[in-house]
């Protein structure tokens, strides 16, 4: 059966305490902790998604600071599902002491590096990288007993399901797994969505439930934006639109949620569904309480 989960990225004004509490409430029992080290300086800012965010593990933490994550997990009956830091590809000691901190908060799933993509190396080299380095990782994974997970991410060179799945085709899906995120896929490596979850097979671990949009860019051009959101004549075929990505609500992007779980349903997958909405559009106990009434619905509607 599918489960409920978040991703503290997308939680950046609460503390775990109060994450637990308010996912508790919602129904939302697993927990995916955003793991980086913060700055002093950075902890006086606002509270932001990937600047000071409150509900963040550091990869560096203390006895302390893992019992207190533990005890807000304990207390509210969640479960930690999994860290996320933000390994580089390549960064084997980096790697191994988040799989031994992983090991220590209880979590089964740790998401690691992939090279990103600008067009200034060869995606054959970086794709020859990322395969060394996973080479090493399962080592690892096996010896921590965790699962490794490759996000479909845009600007990297993972950003569909069937470059995720190139990439780790040649290891163990015990110790090996993909992220799948529709949401990242808007941007770039857009499939269709039973078609990726099928050629991933057993290598589907997890799944990232947000959504994004497109819109022509702002400011002065010649053609008309409207005109070509409408579809009529272009006001100057030499002069293209440029148009831009960003985050929308779950219901609200590209992304169909209620076909992508009927998609999930087909392929018998059973795992978690992790919430990680960008958009802004709730403060974090709506949001929360949104999402499990979306996914319950829906999830309910395709029985």
């Amino acid at each position: 059966m599918i489960k409920l989960s978040v991703f503290t990225v997308a939680t950046a004004d609460v503390t775990p305490e109060e994450l637990c509490r308010e996912a508790a409430a919602a129904g939302i029992e697993g927990i995916e902790w955003r793991c980086k080290e913060i700055s002093a300086e950075t902890r006086l800012e606002a509270p932001s998604f990937w600047g000071n965010n409150h509900s963040t593990l550091s990869p560096l933490a203390s006895e302390e600071e893992i019992g207190r994550f533990k005890q807000a997990v304990d207390n509210y009956g969640r479960k930690t599902l999994a860290l996320a830091p933000y390994i580089q590809c390549g960064d084997l000691e980096t790697t191994e002491r988040i799989f031994k901190l992983a090991n220590r908060m209880d979590a089964s799933m740790v998401r690691v590096g992939v090279p990103a993509y600008n067009r200034t190396r060869s995606y054959n080299e970086l794709y020859d990288q990322a395969v060394v380095y996973l080479q090493e990782v399962e080592v690892l994974a096996k010896e921590h007993n965790l699962k490794a997970l490759v996000e479909t991410h845009h600007y990297t060179i993972a950003p569909s399901a069937s470059l995720a799945h190139r990439l780790v085709s040649g290891f163990n899906p015990d110790h090996i797994g993909v992220i799948y995120d529709p949401g990242n896929m808007v941007h770039e490596g857009y499939e269709n969505f039973r078609l990726g979850l099928e050629l991933l097979g057993p290598y589907l671990a997890h799944v990232h439930v947000k959504n994004a949009g497109w819109l022509p860019a702002g400011g002065d051009h010649p053609n008309s934006a409207a005109a070509a959101v409408q579809g009529t004549v272009e006001g100057d075929s030499l002069q293209p639109i440029d148009w831009t990505c960003s985050w929308r609500p779950i219901a609200s992007g590209v992304i169909p949620w209620k076909q992508v779980l009927t998609d999930l349903k087909a392929v018998k997958y059973d795992g978690w569904l992790g919430l990680e909405d960008f958009s802004g559009t709730y403060n974090t106990v709506t949001m929360l309480a949104k999402y499990a009434q979306q996914m319950n619905q829906w999830m309910e509607e395709i029985e």
